[in-house]
C-alpha cells in the first residue's frame, strides 16, 4: 500500500501522478477518489488536453 505525496496535486511529479492514478484508480473513498480525479486532471492538463468537467 503506498501514501499520497506529502504535496499538492499540482506540485506532484509526472511519475508520482501516474502511481497515484494507477495505484488508487477504481477505490471506492470518496476522498481518494477526488484527489485520485486531481491528479486526472493535472495530468491532462501537462498534455493539454481538454478537461471534461
Amino acid at each position: 500500500m503506498s501514501t499520497w505525496p506529502n504535496k499538492v496535486v499540482r506540485e506532484f511529479t509526472d511519475e508520482e501522478l501516474t502511481t497515484a492514478i494507477e495505484e488508487h484508480e477504481g477505490d471506492p473513498d470518496p476522498v481518494t477518489k477526488q484527489i485520485t480525479d486531481g491528479c486526472v486532471r493535472e495530468w491532462e492538463s501537462r498534455r493539454g488536453l481538454p478537461s471534461l468537467d
